[in-house]
């Protein structure tokens, strides 16, 4: 009998010893849920809010692309008006080439028939004081005739500059506003591109504390398990430590010796998983960098520096008789040497700050230069030079439909190509760079500066 209490004793507090720990694992357990719980709750509310955000962003993203509808349509009408001041352009260059010619050949006609004497001669040899009062009023007729022709050349030049100016304007305001709304959607897409990935990174912060909270759900009703099952022993240990003390005592005759032992070892092992997720970003850096060197006028050279690594070369010309480049007679101008009167960062603007004031200050879009430079005399043809040349594409040859022009500097003929300066708009904004093209894409020609 006092065997069997003192086994009864031994199991009652192995049991008890162990379970114990059991209960400190289901307390862990229940902290540890309730922790998964707050992450879970605390990430689905953090990616309602970047939804939140998303949605505002996308609807920021709807209203820019609507402008862009807009602006289009808006491009397409300065466009057409544009074609009309072009025809208007066309008609007052006619008319002023057929003024040139009119009192290019009543001068010519001067010259030879020593137009001076002839008039004395018709007052002096007039029939009478009538015929020579009707012969002075015609000569003042002609005279008058003519000085209306000077005027109306006059006038008709300054509006074709004038309109010119208009167009470069209205083109400045629309390049502008077309790189504004540009630069808008690709800030905000890429906003929504960030967003986008943190509501990726809530939701697998979300998953991966819901598969924890599962696992640990699991572990817990295990540790449930395992606590109700040493329960149930302690109990009956406890029983048995109950029956054993109530039994009576019994005196034995001879002392008998006996040793027993019991070890009962029980472990309990939790195991962890961890996630870690890990994002980079990397940034793409370009750069371009042009140097164009050219040169001009003799008599004063003006050289400019900016800092987006454009060496550029100015020179003006002011010399009576005109200068030389690249073989060809140039002009004489009194242009400004300041790209201003071009709208920045187009196309001429760009050939404008390479050639400053070898160039005109308002000669028009790109498909404008050719006639523009021909009508202020400097040579127009199909021969690329390098250095000295501006080459100049008809609209959709290259840069869009208001045409293009760009600084030639270098050239093989044999390879029929030739590497041009030029700042373009690809689809993303106008930038400025080096391109190797074909000489026939030149299309319109190439002016000699």
């Amino acid at each position: 009998m006092k065997k069997k209490i003192i086994s009864a004793i031994l199991m009652s507090t192995v049991v008890l010893s162990a379970a114990a720990p059991l209960s400190g694992v289901y307390a862990d357990t229940n902290s540890d849920i309730a922790k998964q719980d707050a992450t879970i709750a605390s990430a689905q509310s953090a990616k309602a809010q970047a939804q939140a955000q998303v949605d505002t962003i996308q609807s920021k993203v709807d209203a820019i692309k609507s402008k862009q509808a807009d602006l289009k349509d808006k491009m397409a009408k300065l466009a057409a008006e544009g074609k009309k001041l072009n025809a208007q352009v066309a008609t007052l260059r006619q008319n002023i080439t057929e003024r040139n010619a009119s009192l290019e050949a009543q001068a010519r006609s001067a010259q030879v028939n020593n137009s001076a004497t002839n008039y004395l001669d018709a007052v002096v040899n007039s029939k009478s004081l009538t015929d020579a009062i009707q012969k002075v009023t015609a000569m003042a007729t002609v005279t008058s005739a003519n000085k209306n022709m000077i005027e109306q050349q006059q006038k008709d030049m300054k509006a074709v500059q004038d309109k010119q100016a208009e167009n470069q304007k209205n083109d400045g305001i629309m390049v502008a506003a077309e790189n504004d709304l540009a630069n808008q959607a690709k800030e905000l897409s890429e906003q929504q591109a960030q967003l986008k990935v943190a509501q990726l990174n809530y939701e697998l912060t979300i998953t991966t504390a819901q598969d924890k909270k599962s696992e640990l759900q699991t572990a817990k009703a295990a540790a449930e398990k395992a606590a109700a099952e040493q329960a149930a022993k302690a109990k009956a240990a406890a029983e048995a430590v109950q029956k054993a003390n109530a039994a009576p005592i019994v005196q034995l005759s001879q002392e008998s010796t006996s040793t027993s032992s019991s070890s009962t070892s029980s472990s309990n092992s939790s195991s962890s998983n961890s996630s870690s997720s890990n994002s980079s970003n990397s940034n793409n850096s370009n750069s371009s960098n042009s140097n164009n060197s050219n040169s001009g006028s003799t008599d004063g050279t003006s050289s400019n520096t900016d800092t987006g690594g454009n060496n550029n070369s100015n020179s003006g010309n002011t010399n009576a008789g005109g200068n030389s480049s690249g073989g060809y007679t140039i002009p004489s101008t009194n242009y400004g040497s300041n790209p201003g009167t071009y709208v920045a960062p187009t196309c001429t603007y760009y050939v404008k700050s390479v050639f400053g004031s070898r160039v005109g200050d308002y000669w028009g879009n790109g498909a404008d230069w050719a006639a523009s430079a021909s009508s202020a005399g400097f040579t127009v043809d199909s021969n690329p030079v390098a250095g000295s040349s501006v080459a100049v594409f008809g609209p959709n040859v290259r840069g869009g439909s208001y045409g293009h022009v760009a600084v030639v500097q270098s050239v093989n003929k044999a390879a029929g190509t030739m590497v041009i300066g030029e700042a373009i708009n690809l689809g993303s904004g106008y930038f400025n760079t080096t391109s190797t093209v074909k000489i026939s894409d030149a299309n319109y020609g190439f002016i000699h500066v």
